[in-house]
């Protein structure tokens, strides 16, 4: 058996299994209270065996560790670099210096060794997970380390010979101004609290917040970030059909051209930048379309787009934004990147996926369940206490399924034309070097280049929207690929509380089992989608006690401002008392009253829970069976948008009584009377307008 010794240590792991024994074997060689104990050459060694290279001061992070290519800057981290850049300048040069700071990337290593092997997830005891360990050393902990450089420089002879435990109250909160670096200075707290590290504020300053011979001192501020809001449903709805018709009809003949490139253009031989090039290249193109028609999916010729897409670039000779056919290398290059963009919209509001989960996908990622279902491998990082990750499958509509398919051709047929435009194809034998990226660089910018993956998703996403004519910032925000998951998370949140048949439009699923098979795969989903449960609860309450209050300070108002039901009396009720509660503390009721008089009548959210449209329950969801309840239930709320579905009803049923009392049709009678007084006991006062009519009172004393 190999021994950790006789093993390549600088190799990166090939798997999870691979990555596990690695961590095993460090584990046993390093086990975790040493780690802040390591020497130069131990704490080398061990980040070798868990595959972040073997020189002291560079932190590497291989793809293989992450599922993705990442910035040359972020995949090999000069932590040297990283704490100079961050030191006051200018900082005189000495040797203390250059001691304090090679202590600094030494403090570094063994902080990232601890944070891979030890218990370093914020609540959950597990490991970090490569990507986020690689944004703490780019940023967020070099300038706590640098900061407790330029103090210990400040004060050498203080007895401190940490660089955050010689951290003054001052110190501590300018860099709790920069967002999230709370988080790492609780981390070291909990390290230390198990005994696996000792350097961390003093806890006497931690809670200091104010001073016994003066005012209190305020909190420091610290940077906040701006949430990423769901997609509008209007948004997705209009961009929904051009999406589609770029997948389904313009994306097979887009893919059937590429793939015809390299023999069109086989002969041509010229500078890529001289007009020649250029000219040839049109001139194929239009041979191409003289004997090629495009055909949409219903077997029509496709004379232009249905809707507004801009085909070109508009810099340089490419001045026809829309010209249809393609005529020009720039429109080939554009709308090949527009054909990109689109499967990754599909793929993001499908999958729901975390946008490294997404471009980890391998090219092979379509697999068949035993019975013939289609599902997605794929890899999630993000929560994994596996240093490579973990698989995990996603569940795949048609729709899905085609989209990525057609994203492997799109890549390699570009993989094969750049081939050919570097003279790098003999003959027709000559293989194809693919690549292992599965979205890639495209476009007509000097910096494309198909052999690359793809690096700014948003930025794919924004230009997609804009080639189609749309605000690239629906709703005031950039779009980006974690919008698309609070929007699932949202719209799964109305169709628990809602209706499913809002979900199966938006999203054009036949069966709504379908639709929240694919979204309830995921975890961490489900506890999004429960939060946006509950805050829609609460708004449904709000609406209804604003309606009630409504009508108790409205003359000839509807009673309980058109609800019904046995619950809407105990609301008024509450009402009341709310009422009586503010006037006794002189206090005035505004919206902010109404939320939270909703958020406690609903626990948080916990109670309110539409059962059927137009009926919402009070009883807690695990106290909540099936509705088998009358109008006159305490825990029954019949919505008002339900009052014309109960006026319409109640003649059709007056109708069918008066028919089955003159063709004397006893049973159908009782049957359809007792469904009547069901109707008229929703709302009160619909009940007394039609109790008074003649044709209602026959019919009851015709069962009475």
């Amino acid at each position: 058996m190999t021994s950790p010794s006789e093993r390549t240590l600088s190799s990166p792991a090939t798997g999870p299994s691979e990555a596990n024994l690695r961590r095993s074997e460090a584990l046993g060689l390093f086990p975790l209270e040493s780690l802040q104990y390591l020497d130069r050459d131990s704490a080398v060694r061990c980040q070798a065996m868990l595959g972040h290279g073997d020189r002291f001061g560079v932190w590497e992070t291989p793809s293989t560790l992450i599922g993705r290519r990442i910035w040359p800057s972020h995949a090999n981290i000069n932590l040297r670099e990283r704490l100079i850049r961050f030191l006051p300048n200018p900082v005189p040069t000495s040797d203390d210096l250059d001691e304090l700071v090679d202590a600094g990337v030494l403090w570094l290593i063994r902080y990232a060794l601890l944070c891979r092997m030890g218990p370093a997830a914020n609540g959950k005891g597990s490991s970090i997970d490569a990507s986020s360990l690689v944004n703490d050393l780019i940023s967020r902990v070099p300038k706590i380390v640098a900061m407790g450089i330029d103090r210990r420089l400040k004060q050498p002879a203080s007895d401190k010979d940490g660089f955050v435990n010689c951290l003054t109250v001052d110190d501590l909160n300018e860099l709790r101004k920069v967002r999230h670096i709370g988080f790492d200075l609780k981390r070291l707290t909990v390290f230390t609290d198990r005994g696996l590290w000792n350097d961390v504020p003093a806890k006497s300053l931690l809670a200091k917040n104010t001073n016994p011979k003066g005012g209190a001192i305020p909190p420091p501020k610290e940077e906040k970030s701006s949430p990423y809001l769901p997609i509008p449903d209007e948004y997705l709805a209009e961009m929904g059909p051009p999406v589609l018709w770029l997948v389904q009809d313009f994306g097979p003949n887009m893919l059937h051209l590429l793939e015809s490139i390299p023999d069109l253009f086989s002969d041509i031989h010229a500078p890529s930048n001289s007009w020649g090039l250029s000219a040839n290249r049109s001139s194929r193109l239009v041979r191409y379309f003289n004997e090629n028609v495009w055909l949409d999916r219903n077997g029509q010729p496709i004379t232009s787009p249905p809707f507004y897409l801009k085909t070109a670039s508009g810099r340089g000779r490419s001045k026809m934004k829309f010209e249809w056919p393609l005529t020009t290398w720039d429109q080939v290059k554009v709308l090949s990147v527009t054909l990109q963009s689109a499967h990754l919209w599909i793929a993001l509001l499908a999958m729901a996926g975390r946008i490294s989960e997404i471009k980890s996908l391998a090219r092979n990622c379509v697999e068949w369940a035993p019975g013939g279902k289609p599902y997605i491998n794929g890899k999630t990082y993000k929560l994994s206490q596996f240093l490579t990750g973990e698989d995990r499958d996603w569940p795949a509509p048609e729709v899905l399924v085609d989209a990525l398919a057609q994203q492997v051709r799109l890549v390699k047929a570009w993989e094969r034309i750049m081939q050919v435009s570097r003279g790098e194809i003999e003959d027709e034998n000559t293989p194809l070097i693919e690549g292992n990226h599965f979205w890639a660089s495209l476009g007509s910018a000097s910096h494309a280049d198909p052999t690359d993956e793809l690096s700014a998703a948003g930025l794919a996403l924004q230009s997609l929207a804009k080639r189609l004519g749309m605000n690239p910032k629906p709703g005031g925000k950039n779009l980006h690929p974690h919008r698309f998951r609070k929007t699932i998370a949202r719209l799964m949140g109305i169709a628990i509380v809602d209706s499913p048949r809002v979900l199966m439009r938006l999203l054009g699923h036949r069966d709504i089992a379908m639709t929240m098979h694919y979204i309830l795969t995921d975890k961490a989903l489900r506890a999004e989608i429960e939060q946006v449960t509950r805050e829609l609860r609460i708004m449904r309450c709000q609406g209804v006690l604003e309606d009630i209050r409504a009508a108790l300070h409205t003359p000839n108002a509807p009673a309980f401002g058109g609800h019904g039901g046995g619950a809407v009396p105990l609301l008024s009720e509450a009402i009341k008392a709310k009422e009586e509660e503010l006037h006794q503390k002189g206090q005035d009721w505004d919206a902010d009253t109404t939320y939270e008089l909703a958020l406690h009548l609903t626990l948080g959210g916990k109670f309110f829970r539409l059962t059927r449209p137009g009926v919402v329950c009070l009883k807690e969801d695990r106290n909540a069976g099936p509705c088998t309840c009358d109008s006159s239930c305490i825990n029954r709320i019949e919505e008002k948008t339900a009052r014309r579905d109960v006026n319409d009803l109640i003649p059709i049923l007056v109708n069918q009584g008066h028919q089955a009392l003159a063709n004397n049709e006893l049973l159908l009678l009782a049957n359809t009377v007792e469904q009547l007084e069901d109707e008229l006991a929703r709302f009160e006062d619909i009940a007394v307008e039609w109790r008074k009519k003649p044709e209602v009172i026959t019919l009851l004393e015709a069962v009475a």
